[in-house]
C-alpha cells in the first residue's frame, strides 16, 4: 500500500467512531492526503463538525474506546484539536460546531479576509465526505459562487508589493535578508491577488504546496511555478522578475476585478529604472 493509500485507509476506519456518536454532524478527510498531495512525512487531517460543543470527555472517549495513541489536545474559541497516532501515522482531529463553519461562510460572503476562514472553505471544498455528506454538500453550496466582496479585499490586501524603489535599493545595497524577505511577502501577495482574481479560496495561510496552488490558477501570468521559484532562488536576480510578474497580474486584476483601483497601484508600485 502507498503512503497516500495507507493515510486514507487510516481516515476511513476512524470516520465511524465519529459518526456513530449522536452529537456529530459531520466528518471530513481534509488536507493533503484528500488532494492527494501526501507523502511519507504527511499528517493526515481530518476535521468533525458538532451539532454542539463537544466536552472534553466525550472527544477522550472516543479516542480511548477506539484504542489510538494521545498526542496531543489543544483547544481554543473555535476549534478542539486532538492529535492521535494510528499504525505510526499522526492524526490532526480538527473539531469545530456546525454554527461555527456557519458563521465562517457568512464572514467569507461579507469579504473577511481572515485566513483560517479559507483554509476552512477550502477543506470542504477539496475534502471527502466520510460521514454527513448532506451537511458537507450544504456548506459547499453557500460558499458558491466566490464573493465579490471578498475578491476586492484580497487584492486590496495583496497588493501593490514593496515599492519598485526599495527592491532595487535592497538589491543594490546587497542587503539580503531584507530583500529575501521583501520577495517572499512581495509572492504571498500576488498569490492572494491571483487566487482572487481567479475567484478561488486560498488553501494556506503560508502557500504551502506551490506546484499545487499554481495548478489552480487558470488566469496567472505565464509560466506562474517556475518564476517563483526564479524570483526566491537568487534574491539579487528576482526583483527584475518580481516586478514583471506585478505588471502582468496588474493587468489581470485590471481586466478581472474591476471595482480594484489598478491605476493607484501601479503608481504606487513604481516602474524599474534598470
Amino acid at each position: 500500500m502507498g503512503e497516500l493509500s495507507r493515510r486514507v485507509a487510516v481516515a476511513e476506519s476512524m470516520a465511524p467512531h465519529y459518526a456513530a456518536h449522536d452529537g456529530v454532524a459531520a466528518v471530513l478527510l481534509a488536507g493533503s492526503v484528500a488532494r492527494g498531495l501526501a507523502d511519507a512525512r504527511s499528517d493526515v487531517e481530518v476535521d468533525v463538525y458538532w451539532h454542539r460543543p463537544p466536552g472534553e470527555a466525550e472527544r477522550r472517549a472516543v479516542v480511548d474506546d477506539a484504542g489510538w495513541e494521545w498526542v496531543y489536545a489543544e483547544v481554543d474559541d473555535n476549534e478542539w484539536a486532538d492529535g492521535v497516532r494510528i499504525d505510526g501515522v499522526k492524526v490532526d482531529v480538527s473539531q469545530f460546531t456546525a454554527a461555527t463553519i456557519d458563521a465562517y461562510v457568512e464572514a467569507l460572503r461579507s469579504g473577511d479576509t481572515e485566513p483560517e476562514l479559507q483554509v476552512r472553505a477550502t477543506a470542504l471544498l477539496d475534502g471527502r465526505a466520510l460521514a454527513g455528506a448532506d451537511v458537507v454538500d450544504a456548506w459547499r453550496g453557500r460558499l458558491a459562487p466566490y464573493p465579490e466582496a471578498l475578491a476586492l479585499a484580497m487584492v486590496d490586501g495583496g497588493l501593490p508589493p514593496r515599492p519598485v524603489e526599495r527592491l532595487e535599493m535592497l538589491r543594490d545595497r546587497d542587503d539580503p535578508v531584507l530583500l529575501t524577505r521583501d520577495l517572499v511577502e512581495g509572492v504571498h501577495g500576488l498569490l492572494d491577488a491571483l487566487f482572487a482574481v481567479n475567484r478561488r479560496y486560498v488553501p494556506h495561510p503560508f502557500h504551502k504546496w506551490l506546484t499545487f496552488e499554481c495548478s489552480q490558477l487558470t488566469l496567472a501570468p505565464v509560466d506562474l511555478e517556475s518564476r517563483i521559484r526564479a524570483v526566491l532562488a537568487v534574491p539579487r536576480d528576482g526583483v527584475a522578475e518580481l516586478v514583471r510578474l506585478t505588471q502582468e497580474t496588474f493587468d489581470l486584476v485590471e481586466a478581472h476585478v474591476p471595482a480594484y483601483d489598478v491605476a493607484a497601484a501601479r503608481e504606487a508600485f513604481g516602474a524599474s529604472v534598470r
